[in-house]
């Protein structure tokens, strides 16, 4: 009985230190998700171009180079000097980096509130998906 009642009692606590919804809770995207199972034609169809552009940007960056006997490791061009790809879809953002031995990119839609993105490098996997919501990043000095 003396546990029902303690119980009962960290209930009403808790219940009125933290109003209903009040306790961490991952943050719900504002608005809609423009990709998934609803997709409408229009936004499936820039999510394809973004993984087209995707595919072409691995294409470009292992085509073409080839590796002489005295070079023993694969160089990577920045973005700038590739060609024939097409162009980012609208509302999709473009970042790609090289150091010359690797590489790797990132299109995110900026239209999105689930923040749809396609990642890939050197390796050429391609990833697609949105973030996990709820995660959080503790700084180093916290371990």
């Amino acid at each position: 009985m003396v546990k029902q009642i303690a119980l009962a009692a960290v209930v009403i606590v808790a219940s009125v230190s933290f109003p209903a919804g009040s306790i961490a809770q991952p943050a719900a995207p504002v608005g809609r998700c423009l990709h998934g199972p609803n997709e409408q034609a229009s936004q499936r169809t820039r999510r394809e171009q973004a993984l087209k552009l995707a595919q072409q940007i691995n294409l470009a960056e292992h085509s073409g180079a080839t590796l002489l006997p005295a070079q023993p490791k694969r160089e990577y061009r920045p973005f700038a000097q590739l060609s024939n790809l097409p162009a980012t879809p609208s509302g999709f953002r473009l970042r790609f980096y090289t150091d010359v031995e690797s590489y790797t990119f990132s299109l995110k839609d900026t239209l999105d509130s689930c923040e749809y993105a396609i990642f890939s490098d050197q390796d050429k996997g391609i990833y697609d998906g949105t973030p996990q919501s709820g995660v959080r990043a503790l700084p180093l000095a916290t371990r």
